[in-house]
């Protein structure tokens, strides 16, 4: 089971990739701007588990605490880079 303050890794992907405003229009002037590629580099913290059933289950988390110690967290690093897809015209 994953740490409930952990999201699934999956949702965490979608969160990020959900850019409010990734196309602007302006009808008026003419203007039409869009996103069709984003890279974004983030820090994150991982819960890795395994179920019942076996299956592994990954909860992602950005880094919750900075503590000045002799030990810290391990934070992994984690880079995304998406691209929009456009099918083929004629499905080739």
């Amino acid at each position: 089971m994953i740490d409930e303050a952990f999201l699934p890794f999956g949702d965490m992907v979608d969160k990020i990739l959900n850019i409010p405003g990734a196309t602007i229009t302006d009808d008026v002037n003419g203007i039409h701007s869009y996103i069709y590629e984003i890279e974004i580099g983030t820090p994150v913290e991982l819960d890795i588990s395994v179920d019942e059933n076996g299956k592994v289950r990954i909860g992602s988390v950005p880094p919750l605490y900075r503590v000045n110690s002799s030990f810290r967290p391990s934070y992994h690093s984690i880079t995304i880079k998406a691209e929009k897809y456009t099918p083929p015209e004629h499905g080739e």
